[in-house]
């Protein structure tokens, strides 16, 4: 329970505050957003779609359909989802899968939430404001950012400062950091890491310092970097790497994990050195299969790593952040954005028919004996628990007519596992997290 909570407080240091006091986090689905075939001219046939994954069911399928050429971003707050696509910004409700707003913007980049704002910074073809501030519901202007230099990547916040990498493109010759006060929304100051931080793209926060993620250019496809910025002593270090740099996938306690060369590395933030090259291996290079997007789940400590070819449907291997693999999935062409939405539900609440609960599960976490609870007048029949991988783990019957039951589930890992609890009539769906 300890790693659980020092995970959750990591992730609500940088996404914001999502769970209350008394809920228990899970994972929901995972979000993957596809480019489609690149189409050198019209008439287009191929467009962005998202896609839901489900970890503990394996169900999933195309949620939305973007009438774009390509995705750069997926961020998610609370049950929304906000999808950068080329030239059009658009707000999901990941309950129900519907729009909630859209915009037309060009030369969009990476997104970040912050507060009620929405946080977008931009690319080629922009050519003057590199970054804007929208409202978070409506997708509403704000304010465009005057003087930043050049195109953009990743962004983070930090106190009342946003942060945010600049790559000044593909023909761009250094990696700074632009930082932007949050009152009136103006850059104050520009951090120049040099010429060793080309390419720089993802940025994150840890221990009060920026880490970014400098991806190898066209014309040295061997070397990239990892840069160190200290906000308390201004100081920065570039580590530079003599392997293909790709993109940032997310910190899981201290370690950053990033494509590197050409599958998933990971380097110690405390050390500044590289702590696993290969945690998962190049997934084809040689005959072009190429990691396409890729990100952490702190809760469960998975990577999932979209692989393909940038002409035929790719896959998402899901494998642990020690590099065991755990499963696949089934993704567009292209899956450039990937994103888990996690949340929150209240402990020993895990499934309501409309408004009448009908299963309880506690206590929730659990370490030793699960007691099962149908609230309604039908009788428990069996009962199963699963892991992320869908694997059976437990699986008991019952012949006597009742709605408790207690399960034993000492045995299990913690983590979070999905319990199947069939009736006469049906089948309740809950989960649970062991400790």
């Amino acid at each position: 329970m300890k790693k659980i909570l020092v995970l959750l407080a990591l992730y609500l240091a940088i996404h914001g505050s999502v769970y209350l006091n008394g809920q228990t986090p899970y994972i929901k689905q995972i979000i993957t957003a596809n480019s489609g075939q690149f189409e050198f001219s019209p008439p287009y046939q191929d467009f962005v779609t998202a896609q839901t994954y489900n970890p503990l069911t394996g169900a999933g399928n195309v949620i939305q359909t973007v009438f774009t050429q390509s995705v750069q971003d997926i961020c998610i707050k609370g049950n929304i989802a906000y999808i950068a696509a080329q030239d059009s910004l658009i707000m999901l409700n990941l309950d129900t899968y519907r729009r909630i707003a859209a915009i037309a913007d060009s030369g969009l980049s990476k997104l970040l939430v912050f507060g009620d704002k929405l946080i977008v910074s931009k690319q080629y073809p922009t050519t003057t404001f590199f970054a804007e501030v929208l409202k978070a519901d409506d997708l509403s202007l704000v304010s465009s950012i005057h003087g930043i230099p050049g195109d953009c990547g990743g962004l983070v916040a930090a106190g009342d400062s946003i942060y945010i990498a600049v790559n000044g493109g593909w023909m761009g010759t250094e990696g700074k950091i632009a930082v932007v006060e949050t009152t009136g929304w103006t850059l104050v100051r520009e951090i120049n890491l040099g010429t060793a931080a080309v390419g720089i793209m993802n940025i994150y926060l840890y221990d009060n310092k920026l880490f970014t993620v400098n991806k190898s250019p066209y014309t040295s496809p061997e070397v990239g970097s990892i840069s160190t910025y200290n906000l308390n002593n201004h100081t920065s270090v570039n580590t530079i790497l003599n392997k293909n740099v790709g993109t940032g996938a997310g910190i899981d306690d201290s370690l950053l994990y990033f494509g590197f060369g050409y599958g998933i590395g990971s380097f110690n933030l405390n050390t500044l050195l590289i702590a696993d090259s290969v945690v998962v291996s190049d997934p084809g290079s040689a005959v072009f299969m190429y990691v396409t997007s890729a990100t952490v789940d702190t809760l469960n400590n998975l990577i999932y790593m979209n692989v393909g070819d940038y002409a035929t449907p790719g896959t998402c291997f899901v494998a642990t952040i020690t590099g065991d693999s755990v499963t696949s999935f089934s993704t567009g062409i292209s899956a450039d954005a990937v994103a888990v939405d996690y949340r929150a539900y209240p402990a020993g609440i895990e499934n309501r028919r409309g408004e009448s609960l009908i299963l309880t599960l506690s206590p929730n976490p659990v370490s030793d004996i699960l007691t099962v609870k149908l609230n309604t007048s039908e009788v428990i029949r069996e009962i199963m628990v699963s892991d992320l991988t869908r694997r059976i783990v437990i699986q008991n019957s019952f012949n006597y007519p009742t709605n408790l039951a207690t399960i034993p589930v000492n045995i299990l890992a913690c983590g979070v596992y999905a319990i199947t609890v069939k009736t006469d009539t049906g089948s309740v769906f809950g989960k649970f997290v062991k400790e």
